[in-house]
């Protein structure tokens, strides 16, 4: 019982190795997905950074006039 126990701690604490396609494909996706929904979400992420430095600047030339 006491090498069950230990055998089954063992295989529970082993960290996970799979990269990101291999959890898209398992929903029936191919690898290229992940990747091209990672890069989407970044330019969006970017795109926005971009917008709300650009805001702001606008802004401060806005009180100084």
């Amino acid at each position: 019982m006491k090498a069950a126990v230990a055998t089954l701690a063992v295989l529970l604490a082993t960290p996970a190795l799979a990269h990101p396609g291999h959890v898209a494909e398992a929903g029936g996706h191919s690898h290229w997905y992940v990747p091209g929904a990672l890069g989407l979400a970044l330019m969006i992420a970017g795109a926005a950074l971009w917008r709300g430095r650009r805001a702001k600047r606008s802004a401060r030339a806005g009180r100084r006039a």
